[in-house]
């Protein structure tokens, strides 16, 4: 078996990884968007549904003969490890008659960027990915669940030629579901080649957060049990373990929690995979509704869901202004949330929490320049998405491959520093995988 890293091992996101077997057969292992031009800005709104001859010719897409539409397909499938942009945002541009397939987590969640994102695009060909294993022409593909952030996250096992590589996808040991972590090297077995993900390997310690979401959840709470005023927390809409954090610090400090129609519609749609996940008619749950999200659900044939919700527990501005103490809001960084935060503050001064990563805090966004306007420090309580380095070095210690590759990192050169049997290989080259066992 061959592999090609055409994206991901000198940068965090973007990734792309191809697998050839002996007998000719090729799959891909996901199609993600870099998260950021070369000189480190925002793309344009719009470039990943561009056209994709625009997108190959600038490198954004990369120079993969047989892959997208418009070519003859050349691939048996592609398969994606979960459902953030840096791995499946350039998806839709792969051949219609090349299956993609998914766990049902990032399915779900690609539907639900159907309906709330009016330019998103995504793959029609899409198949759910079992929790065993799938005969793809000649791999056999086996996605094993792991710690994320993002719902049904995936490390891919895939086997062909009697040789077995693990892609580890994103992953991480300090969520809610570490037990998923602790397990992968015995639900994966023997493995000749670890593509490890390496996003927090050579960055400041402090640079992703609090140690875990046990911290988060308890920070949560002393907060909300001093601040006399309500809290707004900023996190992302997928980020169910964060939800269920100020859930739960919500409830112990006798507040009601509050969330958006979007978090709700995802949280509904998660309820089966995420039991613990607060839902719009549990006790002391509350829906803010935001107009244009009202019109989406409506659009995509949801209007008696989103009554629903608004008889299970709508708030208004209004009320959240008038008894600031008794709510906490988890919001997304959006125009939705700054426009409520200058309403609130009208009549009361609201605490901003952001609960993602603190490098978005430089990124212009509505919700930063509301709080650069008014004085606002906004109030860090985060812990971060991808393994810490002790974490790695533990599962490498474990799963023992008898080579590791560098992949979703820029700091590749540092893995040897940190774990024995390490390959560096770069993005376009194509590498026989006994080559890395001798």
């Amino acid at each position: 078996m061959h592999f090609i890293i055409h994206r991901g091992s000198k940068q965090i996101g973007g990734s792309c990884v191809e697998l050839r077997s002996c007998k000719g057969d090729r799959i891909l292992l996901d199609a993600g968007m870099p998260l950021a031009q070369e000189d480190g800005s925002d793309w344009p709104r719009g470039t990943m549904t561009r056209k994709g001859e625009e997108l190959r010719a600038e490198g954004v897409l990369p120079d993969i003969d047989g892959l997208y539409a418009g070519s003859t397909p050349a691939f048996a499938a592609l398969v994606l490890s979960h459902a953030h942009l840096d791995h499946y945002g350039l998806a839709h541009h792969v051949h219609p008659d090349v299956p993609v397939y998914a766990s049902r987590g990032t399915i779900e969640m690609l539907k639900v960027s159907r309906i709330f994102i009016p330019d998103a695009a995504v793959p029609q060909n899409i198949r759910e990915l079992p929790l065993g294993t799938v005969e793809i022409g000649s791999f056999t593909v086996r996605g094993i669940p792991v710690d994320h952030v993002a719902p049904d996250s995936r490390a891919l096992l895939v086997e062909a030629d009697g040789q077995r590589i693990l892609y580890s996808g994103d992953l991480r040991a300090h969520g809610r579901q570490r037990h998923l972590f602790d397990a992968l090297p015995a639900e994966a077995g023997h493995v000749d080649v670890l593509l490890l993900e390496g996003t927090t390997i050579g960055q400041p310690p402090a640079s992703h957060g609090l140690s875990d979401e046990v911290d988060v959840e308890k920070r949560l709470g002393d907060l909300l049990k001093q601040d006399p005023g309500i809290v707004v927390v900023v996190a992302a809409g997928q980020n169910v373990d964060r939800a269920i954090s100020v859930y739960r610090a919500a409830l112990a400090a006798g507040r009601e929690f509050v969330m958006d129609s979007y978090q709700a519609y995802v949280l509904m749609k998660l309820k089966d995979l995420c039991p613990e996940a607060p839902q719009s008619d549990w006790p002391s749950v509350r829906v803010k509704f935001v107009g244009n999200h009202v019109e989406r659900l409506k659009e995509a044939g949801c209007w008696s869901l989103a009554c629903k919700m608004s008889r299970d527990g709508k708030v208004s501005a209004d009320q959240l202004a008038s008894v600031p103490s008794k709510f906490v809001y988890l919001a997304r960084s959006s125009g939705a949330t700054a426009a409520l935060l200058c309403y609130l503050a009208k009549q009361t001064q609201p605490a901003v929490v952001w609960s993602q990563w603190s490098g978005y805090l430089k990124k212009d966004g509505a919700v930063q320049r509301y709080c650069g306007q008014n004085g606002i420090k906004p109030i860090l309580i985060h812990s971060g998405g991808h393994a810490h380095p002790k974490d790695l070095v533990n599962l490498g210690s474990r799963l023992r491959p008898r080579a590791v590759v560098p992949i979703h990192t820029e700091a590749a050169s540092k893995f040897s520093e940190l774990m024995p049997n390490v390959r560096v290989v770069n993005d376009g080259e194509e590498v026989d995988i006994a080559s890395l066992l001798v």
